[in-house]
């Protein structure tokens, strides 16, 4: 439950306006068929590591990315990066041939880092977010 509710905490701070609930977390964690990641950083030998961002997956023929975010101090830090790697690199182990995510349209740096990891847009979803209503790009990666 610890973990949970400092789950919580780093969504709130990642997704400020649009945070999953505490509901949606527990959720996602008890699926059987998602897989989270989260990113720590322990800059002192003597404090506990921090964690600055998480990531999930649920796995399928078609996988699909359920959230990914880091902390917005940390972000440009390659953090990001390393969570894709990881998702990518459980999809492909796991079987999927195809992993797809939404993102905002207007996170830009959030669609270069997917691009870079080989996602492409496949299509728009008018009004997918909220708070603010916005459009979402679907994007594809074909991992097999």
């Amino acid at each position: 439950m610890e973990d949970r509710q400092a789950l919580v905490t780093l969504e709130q701070e990642i997704f400020p306006e649009d945070p999953w609930t505490t509901g949606m977390i527990a959720q996602e964690l008890s699926s059987g068929r998602s897989v989270y990641f989260g990113v720590c950083v322990n800059d002192d030998a003597v404090a506990p590591p921090v964690l600055y961002g998480y990531a999930g997956i649920a796995l399928g023929i078609d996988a699909d990315v359920m959230t990914m975010g880091v902390l917005p101090d940390f972000r440009g830090r390659g953090l990001g990066r390393v969570l894709m790697d990881a998702l990518i690199d459980v999809a492909r182990r796991w079987g999927s041939e195809r992993v797809f995510l939404e993102v905002r349209e207007s996170n830009a740096a959030a669609i270069s880092l997917y691009e870079n990891s080989g996602f492409e847009v496949v299509g728009r979803t008018k009004g997918y977010f909220r708070n603010p209503r916005e459009d979402a790009l679907n994007m594809r990666l074909i991992v097999r």
